[in-house]
């Protein structure tokens, strides 16, 4: 290892025992959520050097912690009309949930037109309109549950065929699991020569 690395390791590895022994002493920390580094603040933001890259303030946690990756509220179907990009920053939680009210949405509707085009069959010319605006409609509805299954599919690998009460409450499940705080121990040599 080159002179300089072993400087930066050094430095590295005694600012981290310093804010291990600030954590210890239950001095609150700023962390990364990524890797469980300490944070510098910069003008509303911050910065972690292990990873690389500026936080904004709700990403950084503290002592370690991690994300938590629940929503605060249940999405509505108002929340299903966002434009793609904004669909896109949604947690997976949030776009299970609005896949199923899309998908309920586009069933309701196609029920509503087969209704319509069946009173047309049987005569009832005054529901055209009405059949050709539940088609749009339908499609609209449509092309959003493409939308946020493609969206799932890259972030879990598959599109969910069902989403029911008890798909959604697993998950939720395995994400409410304890997980391990991300705090490294030093070595005891590190420690000793902090105090």
């Amino acid at each position: 290892m080159k002179i300089k690395n072993v400087v930066t390791y050094n430095n590295r590895c005694y600012n981290n025992c310093s804010k291990l022994q600030q954590y210890r002493e239950g001095v609150s920390m700023k962390t990364c959520p990524y890797c469980g580094s300490g944070v510098q603040n910069h003008q509303h933001r911050y910065y972690c050097g292990f990873c690389k890259m500026k936080l904004d303030r709700n990403e950084v946690q503290e002592n370690g912690k991690r994300k938590n990756l629940l929503p605060q509220q249940h999405p509505t179907i108002e929340d299903a009309k966002k434009p793609t990009p904004e669909l896109m920053k949604l947690s997976t939680v949030e776009l299970l949930y609005l896949l199923k009210l899309a998908r309920k949405e586009r069933s309701d509707t196609y029920n509503n037109r087969y209704i319509f085009i069946q009173a047309m069959k049987q005569g009832a010319k005054e529901f055209s309109d009405a059949e050709q605006y539940t088609y749009k409609e339908y499609e609209y509805w449509t092309r959003k549950c493409f939308v946020i299954e493609n969206i799932l599919r890259e972030r879990i690998g598959f599109i969910p065929k069902k989403i029911n009460k008890e798909f959604i409450q697993n998950m939720v499940e395995r994400m409410q699991q304890p997980v391990k705080d991300m705090n490294i121990q030093p070595p005891k040599k590190e420690v000793e020569r902090v105090k």
